[in-house]
């Protein structure tokens, strides 16, 4: 039952942290620097799978730079407000570094290669991922090795797979290497962190058996009711725009 709860828990939170991950490391910093240097800024697509947008010169910095600063100052602040003695807390730090590793890797295999950046991006991200793991299992504990990872692929990796595996579905540019870059580090992380002594505090276990779970399921679920139908009317309105701007020429010009 425990097992079930968690994989639920993980199911149902995946998604709307996601996409908060995504506006907090793509979109959030551009408009924060479009603000304070009163430049212009450039949505550059806002759905269901993200948000993001850009501001200033392109090359200002370093490829994924940004958003792993981002990811730093989120995550220590997930720490520092105690977020992570929650569940979901943790799983946000972890898909922070996930989303803000993809950068480094892509331009590591598709781009300009090994560099100083790429290798520090590459260490301070799986740095976030390792630390977002870490509070899971000090959150859920685990008997042993094979506990502990069956408990992290329960409530990180197996969601996340499912989640992947639905864009892919919906989205044709989510091939196969897409997938890897996304699950492999993840994966690895897992069984790092598995491998590492945990000490749990037995308040954390027991308020983990009672119907807190429960709750955090139902609030995450709702979040993601929330955030479906926000993107959904602001693609709906979006379209249905473009459309009137295509058809009011046409009139005129007959």
């Amino acid at each position: 039952m425990r097992w079930l709860r968690l994989f639920l828990l993980g199911l149902a939170s995946i998604y709307p942290i996601y996409w908060t991950v995504q506006f907090a490391l793509f979109f959030l910093p551009a408009s924060l620097r479009a603000l304070f240097q009163q430049t212009p800024l450039i949505v550059v697509d806002i759905s269901y799978l993200q948000v993001t947008a850009v501001t200033g010169k392109a090359n200002a910095l370093p490829i994924g730079f940004e958003s792993l600063v981002a990811a730093l100052v989120v995550s220590l602040a997930i720490w520092y407000l105690r977020g992570d003695t929650f569940l979901t807390g943790g799983l946000a730090i972890v898909v922070m570094g996930q989303s803000a590793l993809l950068p480094f890797l892509s331009d590591l295999f598709w781009g300009n290669g090994i560099s100083f950046e790429v290798a520090f991006g590459v260490i301070a991200t799986m740095g976030v991922i390792f630390f977002g793991l870490h509070r899971i299992l000090r959150r859920t504990g685990g008997a042993d090795f094979v506990d502990q990872l069956a408990l992290l692929s329960l409530f990180v990796v197996l969601p996340e797979t499912l989640l992947w595996l639905a864009f892919r579905l919906n989205y044709s540019y989510f091939d196969a290497k897409f997938l890897l870059l996304l699950l492999v580090p993840l994966y690895l992380s897992a069984l790092s962190v598995s491998a590492i002594p945990h000490r749990v505090r037995r308040e954390f276990t027991a308020a983990f058996r009672k119907l807190v779970p429960i709750a955090e399921i139902l609030a995450s679920v709702l979040v993601g009711c929330l955030l479906v139908a926000a993107i959904g009317l602001t693609t709906y309105y979006t379209e249905h725009r473009g459309a009137a701007a295509v058809q009011i020429p046409a009139i005129s010009g007959n």
